[in-house]
């Protein structure tokens, strides 16, 4: 009673799929339409210091770029299992940290002197988001309101537009918008933004928020508004799909990697003090992940590779199934 109350009506089946699919994340790693391998990993890692959302985008040559990435990827997953760090800051740090070591320490090989990888990650913890980035793959914010990008980039080109040299309009198209001055692997300048972020408790009526982290493949062929609509208007399943299908329309120069992530909540820059002292937890979906979706995170496979991942439905849904 107290359920149907509060939904106004009982839903069809059809419409609870709907709802359930919105509520679900999804990656998508695609290797576009020119490059012969996929350099790009993403991860989504379970563990008791929270849920990690990670792209990496693997730089250095063959085989040196998508050893880097995968390198990174194992790296990032293995600290996250076996952390016992509480703080959720601590945690990512620690695990890109563990990453950059790895990492350098290949680097001693001449072979794979030049390797290295971008990456941005997403942790969530309880309440608590924290986001994490080196390189040039990006996060955003995706809401009704607007889309609002939450990393900086870590190019040459993006110091130009901070001194005032160039105008933002014109970075993606600068001729050396490809130069990085951080990577994770890089013998100097290795450093890590890090930005915290909280989840206040949203109702039923409100549209879901989203976090996107994905690579340079992405953004640079398809634009924030762009993304924004695709995001609001579909599952992250299909808006993953659709994100892709937008960039390899349009060349595909590089690899494309997208990672959506359905927000339980509001993204706030402070949080919310009667969640906090309730101890309240507001999250983003829960993941499942079988063993053939976990395969697909290490394959080095050149062809386009789903990774989608199945999440318990908002509450909601699961009390109206069980009736």
């Amino acid at each position: 009673m107290i359920l149907e109350q509060l939904l106004g009506r009982r839903k069809s089946s059809s419409e609870l799929r709907s709802q359930d699919a919105r509520c679900v994340p999804a990656a998508l790693s695609d290797r576009g339409c020119e490059r012969e391998r996929n350099e790009d990993r993403c991860v989504i890692v379970e563990s008791a210091s929270g849920t990690g959302y990670f792209v990496f985008d693997g730089m250095g040559g063959e085989p040196g770029g998508d050893a880097a990435a995968q390198l990174s990827l194992e790296a990032v997953r293995g600290f996250l299992q076996d952390s016992e760090l509480q703080d959720a800051t601590k945690v990512i740090k620690g695990a890109i940290e563990k990453a950059h070591s790895t990492i350098s320490l290949r680097r001693q090989n001449p072979a794979f002197a030049s390797m290295g990888t971008t990456v941005v990650g997403a942790l969530c913890q309880g309440p608590e988001v924290v986001i994490a980035a080196v390189g040039d793959s990006r996060a955003y914010h995706i809401h009704a309101g607007g889309s609002d990008q939450l990393t900086s980039d870590h190019t040459f080109v993006q110091q130009l537009v901070d001194e005032g040299h160039i105008v933002p309009q014109d970075a993606l198209l600068h001729p050396q918008s490809h130069i990085l001055t951080r990577c994770v692997g890089s013998q100097v300048g290795f450093g890590i933004d890090i930005k915290r972020y909280w989840l206040s408790p949203s109702t039923m009526e409100e549209q879901l928020e989203y976090l996107v982290l994905c690579s340079d493949g992405l953004y640079s062929l398809v634009t924030d508004e762009e993304m924004r609509a695709v995001v609001m208007s579909l599952s992250p399943e299909d808006a993953c799909e659709r994100l892709v299908d937008l960039a390899k329309q349009r060349g595909g120069f590089d690899n494309i990697t997208v990672l959506v992530i359905p927000l339980l909540g509001c993204l706030k820059t402070t949080p919310d003090e009667s969640g906090v002292r309730s101890g309240k937890s507001v999250q983003t979906a829960t993941v499942r992940r079988s063993s053939k979706q976990q395969e697909s995170e290490v394959a080095k496979s050149a062809k386009q590779s789903w990774v989608p991942f199945h999440a318990v439905a908002c509450l909601f849904i699961g009390l109206m199934a069980m009736k």
